[in-house]
């Protein structure tokens, strides 16, 4: 635990040398010990002070989320203790997205179950008139319709493609993957995540 006032702890000293170092390397002027403790002093209450007042309000809202309240009940809060400055606000509504007969928000996650091949991925959207260029999971490029080498992969699992292409561990119950996707008129459509649950 962290105490700021027994010096026989070396937690302050500690503090004062890591904040020294880090003000030299980015040409910041250095502080004295007895300088790092005071300002040590104001921090900590200041911390406890707004992590109370967000873990409260935070707290609030979950008993509306509990007690199933409309979204008007719901309040955005903006708290600066330095001023001090409390401002509410009605959150908006998440704005929905639609395509042909398919609705949903952002929010919203597609879920497909099966081990299904990449080609049965690119006809479900196929079926919402939606055309996929890309499939990524995490940072890999799992299927992009610009590049001919992936035209081998359409064929095959999922899965199998997400372990060896994704680095995606063996065991896997699901993968999370951002599908990009275009309309007839070859404008980008936003869709939700796409989560295939094997």
């Amino acid at each position: 635990k962290f105490e700021k006032d027994d010096d026989t702890n070396y937690h302050m000293q500690l503090i004062c040398s890591m904040s020294n170092l880090r003000a030299r390397n980015y040409s910041i002027d250095e502080v004295d010990f007895l300088q790092a403790k005071l300002i040590a002093g104001r921090i900590i209450p200041a911390i406890a002070t707004t992590t109370a007042i967000a873990t409260g309000l935070v707290c609030l809202e979950y008993f509306k989320v509990l007690q199933g309240k409309p979204i008007e009940s719901y309040r955005n809060t903006f708290a600066n203790l330095a001023l001090p400055l409390f401002a509410m606000a009605e959150p908006l509504p998440c704005k929905k997205l639609s395509h042909g007969e398919t609705s949903w928000t952002l929010w919203d996650r597609w879920v497909l179950k099966g081990d299904i091949l990449v080609k049965d991925l690119v006809a479900w959207f196929a079926e919402k008139q939606l055309t996929v260029y890309s499939v990524s999971c995490g940072a890999t490029l799992l299927y992009s319709s610009i590049f001919p080498k992936h035209a081998e992969r359409l064929g095959q699992r999922l899965r199998e493609v997400a372990q060896r292409v994704g680095k995606v561990t063996p065991g896997t119950p699901y993968i999370d993957m951002v599908v990009a996707c275009e309309d007839d008129d070859g404008e980008d459509v936003d869709v939700p995540l796409v989560t295939v649950v094997f």
